[in-house]
């Protein structure tokens, strides 16, 4: 179960250089058709961090047509977890450990991009390292080794020694955005999360979040490993889920997802997913923005897009769908070489 403190610095051997933890914050607006992440990666032990902030307008097939991004590798790493200022121009605050943060932010480079942002969940954070939340964890092959995940997902049948943690969080984001002189109010529903673990930045990786939230009673997170068949995209087995219906929050024992993709990002995606009660939610959805997202960890890129989703009984909510590849992953299979050596 999460508590405050997890939103703090984690226990951990001062020894292990690979030790992260991340932050990131999805925020949109819908009307304007604007999708923005803010992401930070800390290596405390190093002593170092990265930070992201990357805002799109529309579609943009190409990463150069992305509105603004700032991505900076090195930055000295904050002294603390829960309100710090890093040199790019981001200070966050934790305001209520663990479900409520603001984040602010002025591009040192001139007066492009600013923001001052505020998240609420709308639940209690969801512990995806915890059986009790997390039914998965109680079938073997819920949280079987897979070598394309990557140790920051707590494989733990490989046999880490160092502990390891997830938790998700759905919730509300107000603020503004000024986007190159050209203010925004923004009112979304979206997730943030916190990771911390022993982190290997595994290339071989390909992972969907989605998420779909329909307002302050009602949301569905997951996370998918991803295949390329024939160069489609295809979401394999539920690693996680759950979904928030009027502040409580249910596992999810399994999902259905399809879809369709182009240049790699999900333009259209229907779901069905079921939870512990039983209870079957099916939606869809269709891109109205997005864009590569290639700068917020050098071995991966996200295809994200901002979702119009749509119940069965027509409950209308926007929110992001990201297909995150690793680099070697895809160059396994799409690169020139690859594809002769098959």
């Amino acid at each position: 179960m999460i508590s405050a403190k997890d939103s703090a610095y984690h226990p951990n051997d001062p020894t292990e250089w690979r030790w992260t933890e991340t932050t990131p914050l999805i925020f949109s607006v819908p009307e304007a058709r604007v999708l923005g992440n803010l992401y930070v990666a800390s290596r405390p032990n190093l002593g170092v961090a990265l930070s992201s902030i990357a805002i799109g307008q529309g579609i943009c097939r190409q990463a150069y047509e992305i509105d603004f991004s700032d991505a900076q590798m090195h930055l000295p790493a904050p002294k603390v977890f829960t309100g710090y200022e890093l040199e790019n121009g981001l200070r966050v605050d934790v305001t209520d450990a663990p479900h409520e943060y603001r984040f602010r932010y002025a591009y040192k480079g001139g007066d492009e991009c600013s923001l001052d942002l505020t998240f609420r969940g709308i639940h209690r954070p969801f512990d995806c390292e915890d059986p009790a939340e997390n039914p998965l964890l109680e079938k073997p092959e819920g949280h079987a080794y897979d070598s394309r995940l990557g140790d920051q997902w707590g494989n733990r049948s490989a046999g880490a020694t160092h502990p390891s943690g997830h938790f998700n969080t759905l919730g509300r984001t107000t603020g503004e955005l000024i986007l190159r002189g050209k203010r925004y109010d923004v009112d979304c529903y979206d997730c943030m999360d916190h990771s911390w673990s022993r982190r290997t930045e595994v290339s071989r990786r390909a992972v969907a979040y989605l998420s779909a939230c329909f307002g302050p009673d009602y949301g569905l997170h997951m996370a998918v490993p991803l295949d390329l068949v024939d160069g489609e995209t295809v979401y394999e087995q539920l690693r996680f889920g759950f979904v928030v219906d009027n502040g409580e929050t249910f596992g999810l024992i399994s999902a259905e997802i399809g879809g369709s993709t182009t240049d790699m990002l999900p333009m259209a995606c229907w779901v069905s997913a079921t939870d512990v009660r039983g209870q079957v939610h099916r939606f869809s959805g269709a891109a109205i923005a997005g864009h590569p997202y290639d700068n917020f960890n050098p071995s991966h890129i996200a295809f994200q897009c901002l979702m119009r989703w749509q119940t069965e009984d027509g409950r209308v909510g926007h929110s992001e769908l990201a297909n995150i590849f690793g680099r070697e992953f895809l160059h396994a299979r799409l690169s020139r070489s690859a594809r002769l050596a098959a």
